[in-house]
């Protein structure tokens, strides 16, 4: 009986232990879809740093270093809106050619289109900070080029 009940303890702390590493290194995407005149791409942040990975749609990717504030403020503004799926959904106007949509994904729930003008005060935030860390991103990528 002693023998069950001490794999059991076992096998519950290994599930705590699992949990805490997948909680400590989740991760926040905010996408940028893009349109037909503009190639859009991913920004992966990791939660425990200022580590980033930019994923351009051709497949290739580049690891940077973003500001840590940066980070930090998105991370305070994602924990004050709650569950992303809940935002108020905004709709605008777009053109078929020239258009993109700017979403925010974090614990495996996506944000509605940020891209258009946001009423709400923590979709306001949340899209100030993705459009912050996309322009950050988006010039990185530029330097590296040339």
């Amino acid at each position: 009986m002693r023998h069950n009940e001490s794999m059991a303890r076992f096998f519950c702390v290994l599930g705590l232990l699992m949990t805490s590493a997948w909680l400590c290194s989740a991760q926040v995407t905010i996408i940028n879809t893009g349109s037909t005149n503009v190639p859009g791409m991913n920004v992966k942040l990791e939660t425990s740093g200022p580590e980033a990975t930019i994923e351009r749609r051709d497949g290739s990717k580049e690891k940077i270093t973003l500001a840590q504030e940066m980070c930090s403020r998105l991370l305070e503004d994602l924990k004050a809106a709650g569950p992303l799926n809940e935002l108020p959904v905004k709709h605008c106007m777009k053109s078929v050619s020239f258009g993109t949509s700017l979403f925010i994904e974090y614990n495996g729930v996506r944000s509605p289109d940020l891209s258009c003008t946001q009423s709400d005060t923590r979709a306001a935030a949340l899209k100030k900070d993705a459009v912050e860390i996309m322009s950050t991103a988006k010039t990185h990528a530029a330097a590296r080029k040339y």
